[in-house]
């Protein structure tokens, strides 16, 4: 199966696989066959999760639960965005998001420009 995945959704679905497999008496390998994962992923988790889940996930478990809990604050915003809009010379109309790299609008400007006015895309 690999080395496993450090997401916190791994740590807490493989946290309560171990708990299940203890709190199932049932020995390693057979828990292993029914679950259909190998006995070295099994004990790779078991080490990865020894002492725990690592203090980083559980800060961003403690943000995920304020979070679905609602107790989050939040402002109400509004964002009024208007693309920058350029017409070139040759016709050809270019629409870009704000924000867009002045090294980005440059190159865009130039292949654009580049086009005959007959093979302007319509936009």
């Amino acid at each position: 199966m690999g080395r496993p995945a450090f997401g916190l959704d791994e740590y807490l679905e493989w946290q309560e696989r171990l708990k299940s497999q203890q709190d199932s008496g049932l020995s390693i390998d057979v828990f292993c066959l029914q679950e259909d994962i190998s006995r070295s992923t099994f004990h790779r988790w078991a080490r990865a999760l020894r002492d725990g889940i690592p203090e980083s996930m559980l800060e961003e478990q403690a943000d995920r639960e304020q979070a679905e809990s609602g107790g989050g604050h939040f402002l109400p915003i509004t964002i009024k965005a208007a693309p920058v809009e350029v017409e070139l010379p040759n016709g050809a109309k270019l629409k870009l998001p704000l924000g867009v790299g002045q090294a980005v609008l440059i190159e865009v400007i130039r292949a654009v420009g580049a086009l005959r006015p007959w093979k302007a895309v319509n936009g």
